[in-house]
């Protein structure tokens, strides 16, 4: 089954979600944002507001420093099994919401948050993903 995550920025809850899903699935997924344009291909190391997310995949034993913010294009939409949506729903593009492998997680976005914060969102990342995973993958 070939993933991809989406949230806004491709800075925090898609990356998290697409690098804990490679680990818990062994099955490599991927991550975009529906509103990156300007930071398309910036390493997320070179983003002042993502220490934490790279802070809290390194306690999961996992780099994500290095990965690039990458803009969500239809083309995306066309190469994937199932589309995983954390972003708000205004910014979501039709091509992606009339995709019927869209799935919307409501999963607020952690920036700006404290520790308690991200912990949080991780803990809510790391259900839905053994769910999904549980009801796609181990069946």
């Amino acid at each position: 089954m070939n993933v991809l995550f989406i949230c806004r920025g491709n800075v925090g809850r898609s990356q998290m979600a697409s690098v804990l899903f490679t680990k818990y699935s062994g099955i490599k997924a991927f991550s975009a944002g529906t509103k990156v344009f300007e930071g398309e291909n910036q390493k997320i190391k070179d983003i002042p507001i993502a220490e934490p997310v790279i802070r809290f995949m390194e306690k999961e034993g996992i780099d994500v420093s290095e990965n690039n913010r990458i803009q969500l294009t239809p083309e995306m939409v066309q190469e994937f099994d199932r589309i995983i949506v954390m972003a708000e729903p205004e910014t979501i593009p039709e091509y992606l919401s009339n995709s019927s492998k869209m799935e919307f997680w409501d999963i607020e976005d952690p920036k700006g948050m404290n520790d308690e914060g991200y912990e949080k969102i991780i803990s809510q990342i790391k259900s839905k993903l053994k769910q999904f995973i549980k009801e796609n993958i181990l069946t």
